[in-house]
């Protein structure tokens, strides 16, 4: 990856970063929030709570994950050729298009809750968490295409800053329910996680709001709204788009849904208890996953930033700026992935015991840790697919991971527990990756060197490792015994032996030596 960023590329980098630290904050947020949450509603609570989840973002991608696409890739390709009136006008029928699919959606979720919680999810005790979070639909998507409206004109802060809040209203809602629910002598319960979830979504749709009320342009919103030939033209070029889009995020969505009432189902068969099988997919989903999915904070605003960019050099024909945009995009991805890889190898039991108080983390952890370079990759690999148009590509794609993820749950899970999950996971996640770099290397040159974002990095966390091992065995004696001061500690010694090294070996990726 050069290290010598052209002025055209600012834009990019700097949105990035923006978007890194937002998440970054929002991620270490959330880990407090997780750890309060299982405190008050237990592994079973947030296992209840992971199993509507799919379901509820199922109807904001069928209501508007097209449409939002479409609006970031359209914003992109239009500003700098037609200017930002097509591209405001694009946005403004994008978002009334959105915004009545979700009152569609909602209403008869909200309706149908019983059912889809019987039927569907096989727990009705998911009938109250359906229904408050219907209720936050149209908030979901308001603030969605409002975000992907900024990102296309690469303006991050409002997606960052709103990102923060939405976190921190969460936290404060859900805390305040709690404080509900103890003084009229309620039992904690996982609508405590809907209620802040929905108060989360209401504030930041009042902010969305807010910006397209106040900010500031040459002319005012009645005028900026697109005339009938024009609404309708948009209508037709948003929906070429957004149809193939939505359908194939149903489709993956619907899955997805299907494998979360799957695998507590197919837990119950090993575990032969209906609350040991939610416990153990709790700690899978709400407490595992978020700690694996922490360094995507870093993978995924720059996937974010994506694509806008990759749109918009593709309808420049600057074909140049894509491939240097996608070297240096896959070098970061398996760069972080791999020093990810080593981290949760060598901290996973410790962040378990620590954060959550359960050593299933842990064991969690340490399996999951394989996943990150594939996982990492496949994010990015999918945004710039979706910036040079490929979406049919990525749909496949994930059809097949997920089709592998199901097969392991179906086969595996009864005799193997959620073990069997993890290794579907691996699989899976293994899958897409090679998928997508296979599709990407038809259009551009996929390459980089695997030297310094492979190698390096993995003998250096390995000889890291191995010396911190070594060190560890002197705090004891040292007198250091506290737990957490160990984790810094441990912490802070591995990131001195193995980030310079590392990162040194990431300034010298500038040509591509071998293809990967």
């Amino acid at each position: 990856m050069s290290m010598t960023i052209k002025k055209s590329s600012h834009p990019f980098i700097k949105g990035a970063l923006v978007l890194t630290a937002a998440g970054l904050i929002t991620r270490i947020l959330g880990f407090f929030y997780k750890i309060f949450l299982v405190s008050l509603i237990g592994a079973e609570g947030i296992g209840l709570y992971q199993m509507v989840f799919p379901l509820y973002m199922l109807c904001v991608s069928l209501a508007s994950s097209g449409i939002s696409t479409a609006i970031s890739r359209f914003t992109a390709e239009r500003l700098p050729v037609e200017g930002p009136g097509k591209a405001r006008s694009l946005f403004l029928t994008g978002l009334a298009m959105a915004l009545s699919f979700s009152l569609l959606i909602a209403l008869p979720l909200y309706v149908l809750a019983k059912p889809a919680a019987v039927w569907y999810l096989g727990e009705k005790r998911c009938l109250p968490l359906l229904r408050i979070m219907a209720l936050s639909i149209p908030f979901e998507v308001l603030h969605g295409c409002v975000n992907a409206y900024m990102i296309g004109q690469k303006k991050t802060g409002f997606p960052a800053l709103s990102q923060l809040l939405e976190q921190s209203v969460r936290i404060g809602a859900t805390w305040l329910l709690y404080q509900v629910f103890i003084s009229r002598g309620l039992s904690p319960s996982p609508s405590l996680a809907a209620g802040g979830l929905l108060a989360a979504e209401g504030f930041t749709a009042l902010l969305s709001v807010s910006l397209l009320a106040f900010r500031r342009e040459k002319r005012p919103l009645a005028r900026r709204l697109p005339s009938h030939p024009a609404f309708f033209e948009n209508v037709r070029l948003i929906g070429r788009m957004a149809l193939p889009v939505t359908g194939n995020r149903l489709m993956l969505n619907l899955l997805q849904s299907w494998e979360a009432a799957l695998i507590p189902s197919r837990l119950e068969l090993f575990y032969h208890s209906t609350s040991a099988a939610l416990s153990a997919y709790g700690v899978f989903t709400g407490m595992a996953m978020p700690l694996i999915m922490l360094p995507c904070t870093i993978t995924g605003s720059f996937s974010l930033m994506l694509l806008p960019s990759v749109s918009e050099a593709h309808a420049l024909g600057d074909g140049r700026k894509i491939e240097e945009t996608v070297r240096s995009s896959l070098a970061l991805c398996v760069f972080m992935g791999v020093l990810s890889t080593a981290g949760f190898l060598c901290f996973g039991s410790s962040l378990g015991l620590l954060l959550y108080g359960d050593a299933r983390v842990g064991g969690y952890l340490t399996t999951l840790a394989w996943i990150c370079p594939f996982l990492y990759l496949t994010t990015t690999v999918s945004s710039i697919l979706h910036g040079l148009g490929k979406t049919s590509h990525v749909f496949r794609h994930n059809l097949a991971g997920l089709a592998v993820r199901l097969a392991f749950t179906w086969f595996f899970v009864p005799f193997f527990g959620i073990q069997g999950c993890l290794w579907g996971l691996l699989a899976s996640q293994l899958l897409t990756a090679l998928l997508g770099i296979r599709s990407l290397g038809g259009s551009v040159s996929v390459s980089f060197s695997s030297m310094e974002s492979i190698l390096v990095p993995g003998l250096v966390s390995l000889a890291g490792t191995g010396l911190l091992k070594l060190l560890q065995r002197l705090l004891p004696v040292l007198a250091v015994r506290d737990s957490w001061i160990c984790l810094f500690l441990s912490a802070g010694i591995w990131g001195c032996l193995v980030l310079p090294a590392s990162l040194a070996a990431l300034k010298r990726i500038r040509r591509p030596s071998h293809a990967f």
